[in-house]
C-alpha cells in the first residue's frame, strides 16, 4: 500500500445498518467500486518482563526512570499482533512491542508467540470485518469492530493514494468522511498519533504507520 492513511472509529454505529449505510453512500454517492471483503485481527499479549526480544530486535525499559505511559500508548509489558487483509495469501502481519518497536513479520509469528507461554500471555483480541471500496485515487475500508464477543462500533480506514504525507492529505480525507457519515455520528478521529515514538517518519506514511494507528486507537480508546 502507498499513500496516506487515516484510521477512525465510529463509536455509536449500529452494526449491519451502519455498514449498509456506508456502502450505499460509497457506491451511489461517490461511485466507488466494491473490491470485496476485508478484515483485520489484533491480539494483545502481556509479559511479566520489562523487555522484548523479537527477531533480533530488543528494547529494554529504563528502570531508573519508569513512569506510567500516557494514554494512547502501549506499556513495556504489552505486545500487539496485527493481521490485515482478506485471505491467507494477501494478509499482512505486524508486531508492535514495548511501545517503541513496530515491524512487519511473517504469519508464523503468532504461533511462535503462543508457544512462548512463559514470556507472553494472550489477553484480548479484536476483529474487524467489512468491505473495501475503491475510487479514482482512494481506497476506503469499513468494518464492524468486535472486541472479544462485544460489538464496539465501526472502523473506517481511508487511504488516499497520490500522497504519503499525512499533513497534506488530512483535509481531503476529511471531505470524503463528511460525504459518507451521518452528520450526528460520534467519531473518534484518532488524533495525537506520534509516529516518532516508534522511530517512524511522521511525514511519509507506510504500512507500518497504518498498523501503528490501529494500536494507538485501541489503546487511546481503551478498547484493548
Amino acid at each position: 500500500m502507498t499513500g496516506s492513511t487515516w484510521v477512525l472509529w465510529w463509536r455509536d454505529a449500529q452494526g449491519t445498518a451502519s455498514l449498509g449505510l456506508l456502502q450505499e453512500r460509497l457506491l451511489r454517492g461517490l461511485r466507488a467500486n466494491l473490491k470485496g471483503r476485508w478484515s483485520m485481527d489484533t491480539r494483545l499479549f502481556h509479559s511479566p518482563h520489562n523487555f522484548v526480544d523479537i527477531q533480533g530486535l530488543k528494547v529494554s525499559s529504563d528502570t531508573d526512570t519508569q513512569q506510567s505511559e500516557p494514554r494512547g500508548t502501549a506499556s513495556d509489558q504489552s505486545m500487539y499482533l496485527v493481521a490485515r487483509g482478506q485471505g491467507a495469501q494477501r494478509r499482512q502481519f505486524f508486531v508492535m512491542a514495548s511501545n517503541r518497536v513496530v515491524v512487519e513479520t511473517e504469519p508464523e509469528m503468532e504461533s511462535i508467540i503462543l508457544r512462548l507461554k512463559n514470556l507472553w500471555t494472550p489477553r484480548q483480541s479484536a476483529r474487524i470485518e467489512g468491505y473495501s471500496y475503491e475510487g479514482d485515487d482512494w481506497i476506503i475500508r469499513t468494518g464492524n469492530l468486535m472486541v472479544g464477543t462485544s460489538y464496539k462500533g465501526l472502523i473506517i480506514e481511508i487511504n488516499y493514494l497520490p500522497c504519503s504525507n499525512p499533513e497534506q492529505t488530512r483535509g481531503l480525507m476529511r471531505e470524503l468522511l463528511v460525504m459518507i457519515l451521518p452528520p450526528d455520528a460520534q467519531v473518534d478521529a484518532n488524533n495525537g498519533v506520534d509516529y516518532r515514538r516508534a522511530s517512524l517518519d511522521p511525514h511519509r506514511m507506510t504500512d507500518l504507520h497504518t498498523a501503528y494507528q490501529y494500536v494507538h486507537l485501541f489503546t487511546q480508546s481503551s478498547l484493548l
